[in-house]
């Protein structure tokens, strides 16, 4: 059993960390600030807890301090107001985790005991670097504590990243965090966005060529991954990498060689590759478009970002940030609590982007007033799509689930009859109604033979409006 240090100046949550240690067996040294803290870890504790905002003396300081009285304690920094650099810090610093509040005592138990069965964590430290206001990750949600946490982590190495997660979830935000924070910070970042290349191109502008190589080299040049050598290069949209191309992508991350086009000399480089997709690289893998050692290589560590609608508490905090950006002549756009609630009711099918989009267009319709709900923009259809189709896929899983949880495991439900008759009524009937109970016409608008629509007709004892079904004239959409 271990020694825990828990440094937290909320009472409740010293509390209950102590009991949960107890309980494990641990014996637990508690104090309400880090000077207090600091002299316990004297007695060289096994782990620690260690709230990052406390009186006093902070914990990202206290923490460089604790390491140096205790370098075999593992720490386990903890905060309400965490953030990317804040994250990094930590790591930076030593801490062998990072718990963002609230988190459940099974999740702090849970790091203890990786904690204290490694006791230790061997990062490289880097100096921090603050990104540009532009380019800031912004969020306190428990799914962007998360990220934060593996931006942090992955940072300090050259493993290769693979992100991942819908279109305008901040892919790009996410390469450039990891370059920043990387030892390769001062040297190139060069994000290529596959999809905009010419795909004949593609090869040259990722491995350059010589010469006389194809029509029009009328000279050589050096393709993107020399021209970032010692830094970071970042693929964007990458299943949109020809085949052909793939091979020698994959040379450059085993041996880090690379052959110009039309040359037969091999080139020494020094790059981190950084991906991302909002594809299914595993469906392409499948079908043979998408080499499986490539994906393999490319996919070491995996980011997948968050959806705005997985974390619509952090709206607020994006408008904002989005809201600051906008600012002109030192005046900062305000919104009104009406528009905030509109925001959180959207789908948000763009994400981040959509929602810096619509604010943008509501601080030049406000032309200076306060932001109210009839400045933003309406809804995009897409996004309209998108939330009837979640609540029809949401409404046909939660049906599923009920009759198969109550039915007899034994003695299965022909569930597609069964949600055929739930649903074929309420379709025939609006069509019928639609189309002024035109059968000939419901059938076309079904895809359906008008006998079959008069069976179900009389199945479902339905009576169109109208008897006018023979007629061709008068069909409304023909």
């Amino acid at each position: 059993m271990g020694k825990i240090l828990i440094i937290d100046d909320e009472e409740a949550i010293a509390w209950a960390l102590r009991k949960a240690c107890e309980r494990e067996g641990h014996t637990a040294l508690v104090a309400a600030s880090a000077e207090a803290g600091l002299k316990l870890a004297a007695e060289q504790p096994d782990a620690a807890f260690l709230d990052v905002r406390l009186p006093g003396m902070d914990g990202l300081t206290a923490l460089a301090k604790l390491k140096a009285i205790s370098p075999r304690t593992a720490v386990i920094i903890i905060t309400a107001h965490g953030n990317l650099s804040t994250a990094v810090k930590a790591v930076e610093g030593g801490a062998f985790d990072y718990l963002a509040k609230p988190f459940d005592l099974s999740q702090a138990l849970a790091t203890l005991k990786r904690a204290l069965e490694r006791n230790t964590v061997t990062i490289p430290v880097v100096p921090n670097i603050s990104l540009d206001t532009e380019d800031e990750l912004v969020g306190r949600s428990a799914p962007m504590q998360a990220i934060f946490k593996r931006i942090a982590f992955a940072a300090p190495t050259d493993a290769c990243v693979m992100i991942t997660g819908e279109s305008g979830t901040g892919k790009e935000l996410v390469a450039r965090a990891l370059h920043a924070n990387s030892p390769r910070r001062y040297k190139p970042f060069l994000p290529v966005h596959i999809a905009s290349l010419n795909v004949n191109l593609v090869e040259s502008e990722l491995f350059g060529h010589v010469k006389g190589a194809f029509t029009g080299a009328d000279r050589a040049r050096p393709g993107l991954l020399t021209l970032a050598d010692g830094g970071t290069v970042f693929l964007d949209e990458l299943g949109d990498i020809p085949l052909p191309v793939q091979a020698k992508l994959l040379r450059v991350l085993e041996r880090q060689e690379v052959q110009p086009v039309g040359g037969s000399e091999l080139q020494r480089v020094n790059v981190r590759i950084i991906s991302a997709t909002n594809s299914n690289l595993d469906d392409e893998v499948m079908a043979g478009r998408f080499r499986h050692d490539l994906f393999f290589r490319l996919n070491v560590y995996p980011i997948h970002l968050p959806t705005l609608r997985d974390r619509t508490g952090d709206i607020p905090m994006l408008a904002e940030h989005f809201l600051r950006r906008f600012a002109t002549a030192g005046t900062r756009p305000q919104i009104t609590e009406e528009a905030f609630a509109e925001l959180r009711k959207r789908s948000w099918p763009g994400n981040v982007r959509e929602l810096k989009n619509a604010l943008e267009h509501a601080v030049i319709s406000a032309r200076g007033e306060p932001i109210r709900p009839e400045h933003l923009p309406l809804p995009s259809d897409l996004g309209r799509a998108q939330t009837l189709r979640e609540r029809l896929s949401h409404l046909v899983r939660d049906w599923a689930r009920d009759r198969i949880v109550a039915a007899n495991p034994a003695e299965p439900v022909e569930l597609h009859a069964a949600l055929l008759a739930e649903v074929e009524p309420a379709l025939l009937r609006e069509v019928l109604d639609q189309l002024g109970g035109n059968r000939l016409a419901t059938g076309r608008w079904l895809g359906l033979a008008r006998a079959t629509v008069r069976k179900l007709i009389r199945k479902y004892d339905l009576e169109p409006a109208s008897d006018a079904d023979d007629a061709e004239e008068g069909v409304p959409g023909y």
